[in-house]
């Protein structure tokens, strides 16, 4: 019988020799976050939508319109509103003209990088039946965000489209609240992780780990170089070596090496250099003292 840590994951799993043939990135979609019916055009306001219910980012609000300018032309945009927390982002998008049958007008789609206080997207546009009824349709996925420490991260918090049912992406749930959620690319993890089976698409993320910790342990897995506590770099490698990310425990290794000056060694530090396999930290300590 296979032996099974807190996450689910076989404890004994050979590291993966060859990625699956999936690929990612460019043939992900956008997915339509909303479709408005204009019934007619000439009476109808400015559509101005808040898409604060499209991502789960703290701090970062968008507006999507259609702007009139007279009875026949409009400017379709994205404006990022100001953010005390974030400097800029990159996200796709998707915003598309339909008529009455469903067959479409016109559309736009692409990823873009821009910065808070400004327009992700503007484009004008000339309506070629301001009389008949049209659908705007419009979808966002922000993929990554730059707080004012100046440091990219990929944003985990945001469902690509159909990341529930997509083979090709890993979904970590909370266990006491399911609706707290990471989502990560399934072909990237299976990279760094010696562990996780071919087969994982959903993880229930146990009580005792918290979503903070995994979310940092994620973000280093994927090469980004995230300001941590010392106590952070001590709660990481656990949750590394539960899912098989060794790079991480060696990156967390490193860190608290360079913090040796502001601790000291003692028995608790001693005996877990053991209890995790941090024998380079060990070194490291002896060497520094």
């Amino acid at each position: 019988m296979i032996g099974r840590n807190s996450f689910g994951i076989p404890d004994r799993m050979g590291r993966l020799q060859k990625l699956d043939k999936h690929t990612f990135g460019d043939n992900f979609s956008v997915p339509v976050h909303k479709s408005i019916v204009i019934t007619n055009f000439l009476q109808y306001p400015s559509p101005r939508f808040i898409a604060g219910d499209i991502h789960r980012i703290a701090d970062l609000e968008c507006v999507i319109a259609v702007d009139k300018s007279d009875d026949s032309s409009v400017e379709i945009l994205i404006h990022l509103n100001e953010s005390n927390e974030i400097k800029r982002l990159r996200a796709r998008y998707f915003l598309g003209m339909f008529n009455g049958t469903g067959k479409k007008l016109i559309s736009w789609e692409g990823e873009k990088e821009a910065n808070t206080d400004e327009f992700l997207f503007l484009k004008p546009w000339t309506v070629p039946q301001p009389d008949k009824s049209f659908t705007f349709k419009f979808g966002l996925h922000v993929s990554a965000i730059m707080r004012t420490d100046n440091i990219w991260k990929f944003n985990f918090y945001d469902a690509i489209f159909n990341a529930e049912n997509d083979s090709k992406m890993i979904v970590f749930k909370e266990k006491d609240n399911q609706k707290v959620r990471l989502y990560t690319h399934q072909k990237l993890m299976m990279f760094h992780s010696s562990r996780l089976p071919i087969s994982c698409q959903n993880v229930i993320v146990p009580a005792s780990v918290s979503m903070n910790m995994l979310e940092k342990c994620l973000q280093i897995a994927h090469g980004v170089q995230v300001h941590c506590s010392f106590e952070d770099f001590k709660k990481i490698p656990p949750i590394a070596k539960l899912l098989g990310l060794k790079n991480v425990i060696n990156y967390c290794e490193r860190r608290r090496i360079e913090y040796l000056n502001q601790v000291k060694i003692t028995d608790k530090v001693f005996n877990s250099t053991f209890m995790w396999d941090r024998r380079h930290f060990l070194v490291g300590n002896v060497l520094m003292s």
